[in-house]
């Protein structure tokens, strides 16, 4: 199998399961907006007190929100043999990755981009910062949840490896999430801070399934 129909293989496979996982999928979302909820409590009704930090919570929710239930996003494949018999058979380690990745992105991530107007006005942010707030999450979404299978695959031999994904992705984390809240601290589309979360996921892209495939690779010897 090539590396696209790997890709496609494993993608398929784990929307399927995630459909059938009876809200499994909707962890992310509800997380997400429990933290808002908090948020807004914790800060209080004085819009002009929200307003200005709303941007900053609601990408600081969105990157945890991207990282709930990673640690088990190969362990399961891995102790049970999957991985081992997928790639006896020829298939790529690093499509694997990406498929699995790319599979944890849409059915986590992308419910919390959706709910993001939501959250941003539970904060009290200026409706005109909504639409870019959707834009760059959907942007800065590909590098949360791909930086963060790098730290879930160099974990995936250990149990209770949470926070120890966490901990190995945290640092990478950082810039996007500094990227992110710019780009709607300065309320434009043109922002160099979007240029730079889109050069961020790319990277991530392009480099999370090769590192990914050779932690696996690591843990299958």
């Amino acid at each position: 199998m090539n590396w696209f129909g790997t890709f496609s293989a494993v993608l398929a496979r784990d929307m399927g399961v995630a459909r059938r996982a009876g809200g499994g999928w909707a962890q992310g979302a509800v997380f997400f907006l429990l933290f808002i909820l908090l948020a807004a409590f914790a800060i209080g009704p004085e819009t002009r007190a929200q307003g200005p930090i709303a941007p900053a919570l609601v990408w600081l929710a969105a990157l945890l929100a991207s990282q709930l239930s990673l640690d088990h996003l190969f362990r399961a494949d891995l102790e049970d043999g999957s991985l081992d018999i997928l790639a006896t058979s020829g298939a790529s380690l690093s499509a694997i990755a990406a498929g699995k990745s790319t599979a944890h992105w849409l059915a986590s991530f992308a419910p919390v981009t959706l709910l993001s107007p939501l959250a941003a006005l539970m904060l009290g942010a200026r409706t005109e910062t909504l639409i870019p707030l959707m834009v760059s999450l959907a942007i800065g979404g590909p590098a949360f949840v791909f930086l963060g299978a790098m730290g879930a695959a160099l974990a995936a031999g250990r149990q209770g490896g949470g926070l120890l994904v966490l901990l190995l992705s945290g640092p990478l984390l950082a810039p996007p999430l500094i990227f992110g809240a710019g780009v709607i601290r300065n309320g434009a589309l043109n922002s160099p801070d979007l240029k730079l979360l889109l050069a961020s996921s790319l990277m991530a892209l392009v480099l999370s399934p090769l590192i990914c495939a050779a932690a696996l690779r690591v843990h299958m010897e």
